[in-house]
């Protein structure tokens, strides 16, 4: 019977091994999952360990953003920027010299969308998963396939990219002054409360932007309404990325989510590159 024990033991420190080995290997965290809250629970739980310079706020349509030097990505699938911001603004999650915010889904707050991530932010698994990424969601097995089978359509699409991004010509940031009117006092409400939040993060020194994403158009009045009250609201920096640039342009790989070379495009032109 007391070969039992040990077999186990030495079956689970194989296991941890691989586990271990296969998060070197990919650099020690996965970006895709098979279900939304475990793809956002990896990136909340990897992205902020080595402290970025940037984080990148929103929805799965910035969980979609490539990697960049120094830069962090914190998209929830399947809900908001406001989860993060809200545990940001809660000291849950490191603040960053430069925060970007996508706005296109802020409204799903209104809906309660990604509470469960919202939760789980709170949970003693995933404080353990941050310290101990093989205890994370980051480290499932299913986690490593999916970030597999996503690795290889993106580079397939990063090699059909051309080289002129299609925001080279846009205005880039400025200032929103037309405020939209809101339609009953639970968005008031939350676009009070987000622009609380952001006004804090500027206040700490945070350069804080907000940027409507290209999502095939595929926003609700409710969605821009509620971004663009944010916008003026705050007065913060804005970029509506979708202004003035053709349909076209932008490759899609599903109708809403860029491909990775439109991605790549948002994210070295948000950076300046």
């Amino acid at each position: 019977m007391a070969r039992y024990p040990l077999i186990l033991l030495i079956s689970l420190a194989a296991c941890f091994g691989a586990q271990t080995l296969a998060l070197k290997l990919v650099g020690g965290k996965t970006r895709k999952s098979e279900s939304n809250y475990f793809s956002s629970i990896a990136r909340l739980q990897t992205e902020t360990k080595d402290r970025p310079r940037v984080l990148f706020l929103g929805s799965s349509l910035t969980g979609r953003l490539p990697e960049r030097p120094q830069a962090g990505n914190l998209g929830c699938d399947g809900a908001s920027a406001v989860i993060t911001l809200r545990a940001i603004d809660e000291g849950l999650l490191p603040s960053a010299e430069v925060i970007f915010v996508e706005t296109n889904t802020l409204s799903y707050e209104l809906e309660s969308l990604g509470r469960e991530t919202a939760a789980a932010l709170r949970s003693d698994w995933f404080k353990a998963g941050m310290k101990v990424p093989n205890l994370g969601a980051t480290a499932r097995p299913t986690a490593f396939a999916y970030s597999w089978l996503e690795s290889r359509r993106n580079r397939a699409d990063a090699q059909e990219a051309g080289q002129l991004s299609p925001f080279a010509a846009s205005a880039g940031f400025s200032i929103l002054d037309a405020v939209p009117d809101l339609q009953d006092a639970r968005e008031e409400a939350l676009v009070d409360e987000i622009s609380g939040i952001l006004s804090r993060l500027k206040y700490h020194g945070a350069d804080v932007r907000l940027v409507l994403l290209p999502a095939g158009g595929k926003e609700t009045e409710l969605d821009l309404r509620i971004a663009r009250a944010v916008a003026a609201k705050t007065r913060l920096p804005w970029w509506d990325m979708t202004a003035g640039i053709p349909a076209e342009a932008i490759g899609y790989t599903d109708g809403r989510h860029m491909d990775a070379a439109a991605a790549a495009a948002v994210v070295d032109a948000l950076l300046g590159k």
